[in-house]
């Protein structure tokens, strides 16, 4: 059984402007207004459009990158986030340059520019489908699931041995008030241990205290918005994710020890069934 509203748009467009996380490099979005049951639609400098679907995932190496053809558009997760946890179904995304503006690290800004843009409810229908029987996936000591509930909700686990980080979680009822104050705050992390390997694989060039902090064995590189801003953080990018599965839902999604890789499966299997059911 689902649930019908009216689906939104933006109101108005808005622009940010940056660099990219790993690439290092001058990247900008621009948040349009698009039509009913146009979806998050992503156009890059190629000329390419992106559907930002599952199905058009290319890789989850420290961030969500989706392509088509010889369009690519990398790190959208917490855009993505901020766009499906504030409510807004349809967009034009205008990408320019190899990735989105890692901003500050969080979604906190994606979701001030949606805020400011505001929403605009359009004619049709929006269709909130209601998770009927379980969905999970597993991988190597993590694994996801969505569940029945009444509500959205996540629940998510997280566990670093050897670093300040520890062990964390995190409940929440997902609304656009919610993930704007205890969500899109937390910001990009990474464990010192990791932080060169990172760098000899040519990623994280844009990273620095501006846009990301240091999780170190005995404390951290700077100042935590949140105790357990680990757990948010991987809690915001499990939502950008999962925003993936194309549709929106209600149900409890429970995830441990959580990645991109993982939680695109969870959107992926959320969206396969989807499409089993409406064969059926």
């Amino acid at each position: 059984m689902a649930r019908s509203a009216r689906q939104t748009t933006l109101a108005r467009p808005v622009t940010k402007e940056g660099i990219g996380l790993h690439s290092g490099a001058p990247a900008a979005v621009t948040l349009a207004p698009a039509e009913a049951d146009s979806g998050i639609v992503i156009a890059t400098e190629s000329g390419g459009e992106i559907p930002a679907n599952a199905d058009w995932v290319v890789s989850t190496e420290r961030a969500t990158t989706l392509g088509r053809d010889h369009a690519e558009a990398r790190g959208v997760e917490h855009l993505l986030a901020a766009l499906w946890a504030m409510g807004v179904d349809n967009a034009r995304i205008v990408l320019r340059g190899p990735e989105t503006p890692a901003c500050d690290g969080s979604a906190r800004p994606w979701a001030e520019l949606i805020a400011r843009a505001g929403r605009r409810r359009l004619a049709a229908p929006r269709t909130v489908h209601r998770i009927a029987e379980p969905v999970w996936v597993t991988g190597k000591g993590s694994w996801a699931a969505a569940l029945p509930a009444e509500r959205l909700a996540l629940a998510v686990a997280v566990e670093y041995p050897g670093s300040a980080a520890g062990a964390q979680a995190v409940w929440l009822e997902l609304t656009g008030a919610r993930f704007a104050a205890e969500l899109a705050p937390a910001r990009t992390f990474c464990l010192e241990r990791e932080y060169q390997a990172l760098l000899a694989s040519g990623l994280a060039k844009g990273g620095g205290a501006e846009n990301a902090f240091v999780v170190k064995e005995d404390g951290y590189s700077g100042e935590l918005r949140f105790p357990d801003e680990v757990v948010r953080h991987k809690a915001l990018d499990l939502v950008g994710d999962l925003s993936l599965c194309g549709f929106r839902f209600v149900g409890q999604v429970i995830a441990v020890r959580p990645s991109h890789h993982l939680n695109v499966r969870l959107a992926s299997a959320l969206r396969e069934r989807r499409s089993a059911g409406s064969r059926k």
